[in-house]
Formats: structure tokens, sequence, C-alpha cells
């Protein structure tokens, strides 16, 4: 895979920096020689002549242009844009409450939400940029307690979605699906709170669908060291899906999305009927005299695909 040009990502800004993804992310940058503006709520610490950081509140759009503008200022330019910053819980739904759910979303979505929409202009300018979004493997797979974790990821899954989208012209957009790696922090949810539930019909619920055996442990060095990797590519993969049970679970997701698409197929096409072939004789005739033609004159065996595949989108479709 042909590698981009560094000057395109030259300079990073690293939301949640102070800890977990964003902090090891940060670190392995910083030792490629790559600038990088770390932010966090807590002042990060790292000491190196390409690392500016800063205290940046992803819930406070001020704060967050305040940054760009000295991360700008201080480089030249940004070129990417990793998300990070986020928070959990461990509440079914319940007995989860609006203020938590809140919090979760503020931070979790809306953080993203606001770092993007203030640096977009800059990265539209400069007809450059990539975004980064650690959606987490819960961003395409539920788990128990996760109303609200699970419901902030998977509205980053259609929001990067729709941006891949909107601004292929001039941005690069990858989602980092991930699953437990010690280190991150996650998995403690100490910082939106948790709680056992009491209620019986609850108790006893599996984690996910399927049964995942932990008899193995994620590394968060070798997984940050993937994404950057894969951002170094001058065409990176739309979703970087890492540790074995990400892979897990999100196999079984596209397995029966997949079924659901099937049955699909055989039991709701009625839902938008064919319209009826007119004069499906003369179609057939003339597709024959065509074969014929294309023998005659020897036509490429690739035109000769080409024409039969418009035919059929004719007389099936109308």
């Amino acid at each position: 895979m042909k590698k981009i040009n560094k000057e395109k990502i030259k300079t990073w800004f690293v939301t949640g920096a102070s800890s977990g993804v964003g902090h090891e992310l940060c670190k392995q940058l910083l030792e490629k020689n790559y600038n990088v503006i770390a932010v966090a709520r807590r002042i990060p610490d790292f000491k190196h002549e390409n690392a500016l950081c800063l205290s940046c509140d992803v819930t406070n759009p001020d704060s967050i242009k305040d940054a760009i503008n000295k991360g700008i200022e201080r480089f030249g330019k940004i070129d990417v844009l990793s998300n990070n910053a986020g928070i959990s819980t461990s509440v079914i739904f319940e007995e989860e409450t609006l203020d938590r759910m809140k919090n979760v979303m503020g931070v979790n979505f809306f953080g993203t939400y606001n770092v993007i929409q203030a640096i977009l202009p800059h990265f539209r300018k400069n007809k450059n940029g990539t975004i980064i979004n650690n959606t987490s493997m819960h961003g395409l797979a539920p788990r128990k307690y996760g109303t609200a974790y699970c419901s902030s990821k998977h509205a980053i899954e259609g929001l990067s979605s729709v941006l891949r989208l909107e601004t292929q012209e001039f941005c690069r957009v990858i989602t980092v699906e991930l699953g437990y790696f010690p280190g991150t922090g996650i998995g403690r949810d100490v910082s939106a709170g948790s709680k056992k539930t009491k209620i019986p019909e609850y108790v006893n619920i599996p984690s996910y669908w399927v049964p995942i055996k932990y008899n193995y442990t994620n590394i968060l060095p070798r997984a940050i060291s993937c994404i950057i990797n894969e951002t170094e590519k001058e065409l990176p993969r739309r979703r970087i899906i890492l540790g074995r049970d990400a892979l897990s679970k999100v196999h079984f997701e596209i397995k029966n999305l997949k079924e659901d698409l099937e049955y699909a197929k055989h039991n709701f096409a009625h839902c938008t009927p064919r319209k009826k072939i007119k004069n499906h004789i003369a179609y057939l005739n003339y597709f024959k005299y065509k074969i014929l033609k294309n023998i005659v004159w020897g036509n490429t065996r690739e035109r000769y695909k080409l024409k039969q595949k418009n035919f059929f989108q004719k007389a099936m479709i109308g």
C-alpha cells in the first residue's frame, strides 16, 4: 500500500490525551517525530519539543476553538484529528437516569461533534485532513448495561459515515473499533457511575449474545501502532477493528445483518414490485441479434459482458 506524504499528516490534534488510548497515541507519535497537540481536561504531561499540551473541555466549544488556534499558531496547521475523549457507565436501561445519559452523550458524542465542527473549516481550507474517531467495538455491537455508552458510540459511527461521504473531496475519515484493552480505564466506569441491578429479570442476562472467552490479553501499544500505520497509508481502511473480542462481536453482528438481508430479499420484495416488461419477446429477439452481431464482428468478451449486463438490468428493472 502506497504511503501518504508525511507532510499531510505531520501535525496531530489528539483529545483524551491524558490517559488510555489518547496518551499512548501521543507517546508513539512523538517517538515518530510527529507534531502533537495533546489536549484533555487535565493537562497532559509530555516533555517533548514537538508536543503542545493544553487543557481542553470537549463539551465547551470556546475551549476547543482556543486549543485549535493555539495549535495552529504553534505548528502552522493541523493535519489529523484523533477523537478519544470518552466516559462510560454500566447501568441497565430501566435504571439509567436522564442526567447520566446526557453526561455520557455530552462527552462521547457531542464532544466528538464539537471538535470536528471546529476543525473542519481548517481542513477544508487546506484541502487536507484526516479524522480518526474512536468508537470502540460497542459502536457496532452492544453489551449489557450499555445504554448510554453504546448509544453514544453508535451515534459516532453514524456521524463518521456521513462525514466520510460529505468530506471526501478534502478529508479522510476513519473509525477505530477497539475491544477491551487494559490501560484504557473504560472498564472501570468510575467517571459516569455504575450500578448492579436489583431487578431479578436482568440479573443473569449474558454480557453479549454469544459467550466470549477472555483467555487472552489485548495489548494497547500494538493496537495504537496499527492505527498509526493505517493512517500513514494513502488510502486507509474505513474501519480499523482491533482486539480479538472486537473481531468476534463484530463478526457476529455482520452475520446477523446478512441473515436479515437474505430474509428481506425473499420475503419483502413485494414491497417494491418490478415493473412489467413490455414486448419481452422483442427484447429477447433483439438480444439474440446482438449476440450474433458480436460474434460476426468480433467484439471483445468484455464488451459482450457489459452489453449482457445492461440488457438484464433493463429486462429485470424496466
